[in-house]
């Protein structure tokens, strides 16, 4: 009974956890590429983010990706260069009161995506 209990407390403790996180909306904008030689499609990144937490997975693996938070006044709260996997990439925030709180870019060598949490 007390096992049932312990493991009923768990997995709410983990799907209410998940169930915080909100999706981002991520835009696209092409890097100017006209004379380029050939382009790979870069699929769009899924970012999650809750109060403190973000989290990116991609369909595919894009190495070298810059990834910039900022605030809603332009500070810079986080930057970074990540791989993007189907693996999760967590990076940490700190909190602040207003919403949307945060800008996020990624950057890759063809595309930017941008979105508001």
């Amino acid at each position: 009974m007390m096992k049932n209990r312990i493991l009923t407390f768990l997995l709410f403790s983990v799907c209410s956890t998940i169930m915080l996180a909100d999706d981002v909306m991520l835009q696209s904008d092409d890097k100017g590429a006209s004379g380029r030689g050939n382009r790979t499609e870069i699929p769009t990144p899924r970012v999650q983010a809750d109060d403190a937490t973000v989290e990116i997975t991609c369909d595919s693996l894009v190495t070298n990706a810059e990834v910039t938070i900022t605030d809603f006044t332009g500070t810079v709260m986080h930057r970074s260069t990540e791989t993007l996997s189907p693996a999760n990439t967590l990076l940490f925030v700190t909190d602040t009161p207003d919403r949307p709180k945060y800008y996020i870019e990624i950057e890759t060598d063809e595309k930017v995506f941008y979105g508001y949490f």
